[in-house]
């Protein structure tokens, strides 16, 4: 004797974006029907509650505060102001992110609906169907937007006469409006290849999911083409990074190295000074000299001193309103160049700071990006390798749980570049603090 238990999950077509379908006769199904027996109905219900709480309660919570924190970073850069490649990548990076979860967060809801088997005038199925694949769309956008914001700060650290004025604003735009192209050129396949469209079952009509007959070969291109993508994103961010570790390095080396010689500087000159007193003090004084000699210096001083007053008498007579120019040139030399110079130091040295923030920051975010995309490749390979590891098959539930795993990641790629700005960017930290906290900016 069996019994029937409905379940309501939808288990992914690939590793990739997350989704899959189950088709009964041409007609997208909500639900599918197994025939189980009694001692396996509790392992089926343990599974149905796994589900529940960690691909939608979980997922739902980690969306939320996925499109807080880039609504945030959207805000805090907008305040800032596009002053700079970076700023502009990291702006449309959050942009990315934030439509790459809102249309998780719209497949979430749609997965509720289903939970509740409700059919508000539209299949949640189909647009859950759809909403996943446009989430995985914008989501390698946002690795695209990664891996060259890598490769820009890369190129500029490593061969900065050559490459710091190529990245302008215009040419960030213009390869920003081509990463959008080509993502969603390569998705076009499934874009001709699925949709909505009216169905009418009794007296009932609805919008339902609509799939070309060829979709089987759609969903192998698909998969091949977020394999290949995610394989040479992860290789741009793995080099650049590596790279940029190796100069951050060198740079942490050269300070050292700097700061160790001015110490030596220091304790020569120091040293120097300490000798001169020292031979000042062991020559002899004054009082020490023979009488003679002291009164042969007293009067050349004083036929000295009388002669330089009538000289400068003369000159005075002659120019009477001639300015001291060679003690205001000496004043000016002597104070006005120290003071730029340090000026300068000044600028310099709070220059080098911003730059090697902004490095640090493109290397978390790179990190970042790197981790969480590693298990796309996982489960991608997995599949190729063990050919039951896919839904429907021997080890369904295993496929399930890694696709669960990998959309998990994204969702953090996606929402952890907050606390990458908050700590390496401080007029970010300054503008959020001052609009979130209510903190006057210093």
């Amino acid at each position: 004797m069996a019994i029937t238990v409905e379940s309501t999950t939808i288990a992914p077509i690939n590793t990739t974006t997350g989704v899959s379908f189950n088709e009964v006769n041409g007609d997208p199904n909500i639900s599918v029907s197994t025939n189980i027996g009694y001692g396996d109905a509790y392992d089926a219900r343990v599974k149905h509650y796994l589900d529940l709480y960690m691909n939608i309660v979980f997922v739902f919570i980690l969306t939320l505060f996925a499109l807080g924190t880039n609504l945030i970073n959207m805000i805090v850069l907008v305040k800032q102001g596009v002053q700079s490649c970076v700023s502009l990548c990291l702006l449309f990076l959050a942009a990315t992110d934030f439509l790459s979860t809102f249309a998780g967060f719209v497949s979430i809801v749609s997965k509720i609906l289903m939970y509740r088997n409700q059919r508000p005038g539209f299949d949640p199925s189909a647009v859950y169907y759809l909403m996943v694949f446009l989430s995985a769309t914008f989501y390698d956008v946002s690795n695209k937007l990664t891996a060259f914001l890598s490769l820009e700060r890369c190129l500029c650290v490593s061969l900065p006469f050559k490459f710091k004025d190529i990245f302008t604003t215009k040419v960030t735009i213009a390869v920003i409006f081509c990463v959008y192209l080509l993502c969603f050129g390569l998705m076009m396949p499934h874009f001709l290849s699925s949709g909505l469209r009216m169905r009418t079952v009794g007296n009932s009509t609805y919008l339902a999911l609509w799939l070309s007959p060829d979709r089987a070969a759609v969903n192998a291109y698909v998969d091949f083409m977020h394999f290949c993508q995610t394989i040479v994103v992860l290789a741009v961010v793995l080099v650049c990074t590596l790279r940029m570790l190796l100069s951050l390095q060198h740079s942490s080396k050269f300070q050292k190295g700097n700061s160790k010689g001015a110490e030596l500087t220091t304790q020569s000159t120091s040293s120097t000074g300490a000798k001169s007193t020292e031979l000042t003090n062991s020559l002899p004084s004054k009082s020490e000299k023979d009488e003679s000699e002291v009164a042969v210096e007293h009067v050349n001083n004083t036929q000295n001193n009388l002669r330089s007053s009538k000289t400068g008498t003369l000159q005075k007579a002659a120019h009477p309103q001639a300015p001291n120019l060679k003690s205001s040139e000496t004043t000016t030399g002597r104070a006005n160049p120290k003071g730029g110079n340090q000026a300068i130091k000044r600028d310099k040295t709070s220059q080098s700071t911003r730059n090697l923030n902004v490095m640090k920051t493109v290397i978390m975010l790179s990190v970042i990006c790197f981790t969480c995309n590693v298990s796309r490749v996982v489960a991608a390979s997995a599949t190729h390798v063990e050919p039951k590891l896919q839904f429907g098959k021997e080890y369904n539930d295993w496929f399930q749980l890694m696709a669960a795993l990998c959309y998990i990641f994204q969702l953090l790629n996606c929402s952890l570049n907050l606390f990458v700005y908050y700590t390496y960017n401080q007029s970010f930290r300054a503008a959020f603090k001052q609009m979130f906290l209510c903190k006057p900016s210093t």
